[in-house]
């Protein structure tokens, strides 16, 4: 996936092609108007109709025809599932840093990415979290580098809702979230990571399934391994 490691101003419109496929051409594309969106609000709104289904699962970016800044030109776009966290950015800032603020705290905090940058990072997040084709496994730390074999780390830091550990990884035809394991899971002296591994069909999957011994995915119930807790909602 060269749209995500060497990123660019199509990055987001070739990883959705990728993922998702095209139903129908850009001309036939409306979105209600808005006119405080950046370019890259519109070309993101654009690819994500021509995806032609939900591209978001988890958090959601705001309505276009709701763009609207506030008194201090504050344009906000996305927001965390549980209203707990906000992205916005700053109209007048010609590079459009993104900032976060937690529900009920302060004031605005740069994240470190700028807007491009930001939607590319949610929308690989939304597509490994919302994937049909995944699973979730637990790996030991001395066995990482080998569970990750072909497999490239992202540039996106952790969002803030996010524990500063989570990370993002490709390989050609994959994806990987990378987590510290829910409280649990892991047990004295143990030091485990929540890998989930998504890919845009069954077929793809099931070659990294079996690195794990987890065989014939598509006709499972459930895509994960026997755990003693409740699965994590990955």
């Amino acid at each position: 996936m060269d749209e995500l490691l060497s990123i660019n101003s199509d990055s987001v419109g070739r990883f959705f092609r990728r993922w998702y496929g095209t139903v129908e051409g850009a001309n036939y594309v409306h979105l209600d108007a808005s006119p405080y969106a950046p370019a890259e609000l519109v070309a993101w709104h654009t690819a994500a109709a021509l995806a032609g289904g939900p591209v978001t699962f988890q958090d959601r970016p705001v309505a276009f025809r709701d763009l609207t800044p506030d008194s201090l030109g504050m344009l906000e776009f996305w927001v965390e599932n549980q209203n707990g966290y906000f992205w916005a950015v700053d109209l007048d800032d010609d590079i459009l840093q993104v900032f976060s603020r937690e529900a009920g705290g302060g004031g605005w905090m740069r994240t470190g990415e700028v807007l491009s940058d930001f939607l590319l990072h949610c929308t690989v997040r939304e597509a490994v979290i919302g994937g049909s084709s995944k699973f979730t496994t637990f790996v030991d730390a001395a066995e990482i580098n080998k569970a990750l074999e072909s497999f490239e780390p992202l540039k996106f830091v952790a969002l803030g809702s996010e524990e500063p550990e989570v990370k993002l990884w490709c390989s050609e035809d994959a994806l990987v979230r990378m987590a510290p394991p829910p409280t649990g899971y892991a047990g004295p002296g143990e030091q485990l990571w929540m890998l989930t591994f998504a890919a845009p069909s069954d077929s793809r999957i099931e070659r990294y399934a079996s690195r794990f011994g987890l065989e014939n995915l598509a006709k499972a119930e459930t895509a994960r391994v026997e755990l003693p807790y409740e699965p994590p909602p990955f």
